[in-house]
C-alpha cells in the first residue's frame, strides 16, 4: 500500500473540461509531489454522456508508467454529463487510495436516470454510495473514497490545499484541461467546415 504520509508523496490529480457542443471532453491527470513539484501528466478524451471514464482513468494511470504515486484524487465521481467514475473498481484495480472530491454536495440523480431509462448509469450511480462531508482547513468538502480512511483523506487534502479551496493537483489539472478545450475551440474557429 502506498505511503500517504511520506514527505514527497505523490498524488495524481484528475480533472476535466468540456463544451456540450463537442462530443468529447479533455481529461487531464497531473502527478504532483507534496512539495508541489509537477512530475508528469496525461491527457485523454472522454465521451460526453458516455461510460468510459473509469477505463480512461485507469489507462491514463498506466500510460504514466509511475510506481511512486500514492493516491489518485478525482474532481468528482460524475464527469462529462453523467460519465460515472467507478472509484471502487479503480482502487481495487490499481491497489491505491482513490478520493473523489467536490466543493458542493451533488444532486440526487436517480430520478434523472430512471426518467431517461438509463438503467446502466443508475446502477453505477447507486454503487457510488453517498457523499461524506468533511472539513479541512476551514473548508467543507464532499467526498467519496476507497482504499483509505477519513484520517488519510483529510491528511491528503491538507497537504495539497495551498491557495484557495481547490486542492492543487485538481486546480492544475483543471487549468490544463481548460487550455486544451480553449485551443480546440480556437482551432475549430480558424478552420470552419
Amino acid at each position: 500500500m502506498p505511503n500517504l504520509f511520506k514527505e514527497k508523496a505523490r498524488v495524481l490529480g484528475i480533472s476535466e473540461s468540456f463544451d456540450l457542443k463537442q462530443d468529447v471532453s479533455y481529461l487531464v491527470g497531473t502527478v504532483m509531489r507534496k512539495d508541489l513539484v509537477l512530475d508528469a501528466l496525461f491527457v485523454k478524451n472522454l465521451k460526453i454522456g458516455g461510460n468510459d471514464a473509469t477505463e480512461k482513468i485507469i489507462d491514463g494511470f498506466y500510460t504514466l508508467k509511475r510506481n511512486d504515486v500514492s493516491c489518485i484524487m478525482i474532481d468528482g465521481c460524475i464527469l462529462s454529463m453523467y460519465n460515472i467514475v467507478d472509484y471502487i473498481h479503480i482502487s481495487s484495480e490499481l491497489n491505491m487510495p482513490i478520493i473523489c472530491v467536490t466543493s458542493k454536495k451533488g444532486k440526487d440523480l436517480q430520478e434523472t436516470f430512471i426518467k431517461n431509462n438509463q438503467l446502466d448509469k443508475l446502477e453505477l450511480y447507486r454503487k457510488l454510495g453517498p457523499q461524506r462531508k468533511i472539513s479541512v482547513l476551514g473548508y467543507d468538502y464532499w467526498v467519496r473514497f476507497a482504499g483509505a480512511d477519513e484520517f488519510e483523506v483529510k491528511h491528503i487534502l491538507k497537504s495539497f490545499v495551498i491557495s484557495g479551496k481547490t486542492p492543487e493537483p485538481l486546480r492544475v489539472s483543471k487549468m490544463i484541461a481548460r487550455t486544451f478545450l480553449k485551443y480546440h475551440e480556437i482551432k475549430d474557429e480558424s478552420h470552419p467546415p
